[in-house]
């Protein structure tokens, strides 16, 4: 069954980038550099879910701490 509500996209002027997602991208992506969650791991699907869990937690905390600066 076909989702009425979901837009299909047909052209890259379709897609609405939120200004802050470069910033936010830039930060997480220098933070996963600089403390390498897959250390010494050999195994490619460890690795990921390692990064997919570092990556998790990261992102959780920067919405707590975001919340908290909103409150005040």
């Amino acid at each position: 069954m076909t989702d009425v509500n979901h837009e299909r996209i047909f052209c890259a002027e379709q897609i609405n980038v939120p200004q802050e997602l470069p910033l936010v991208l830039k930060e997480f992506t220098k933070e996963i550099i600089r403390r390498n969650p897959v250390e010494s791991e050999k195994d490619v699907e460890l690795a990921k879910q390692k990064i997919y869990e570092w990556a998790a937690e990261y992102f959780r905390k920067k919405a707590n701490d975001q919340s908290k600066e909103l409150k005040n």
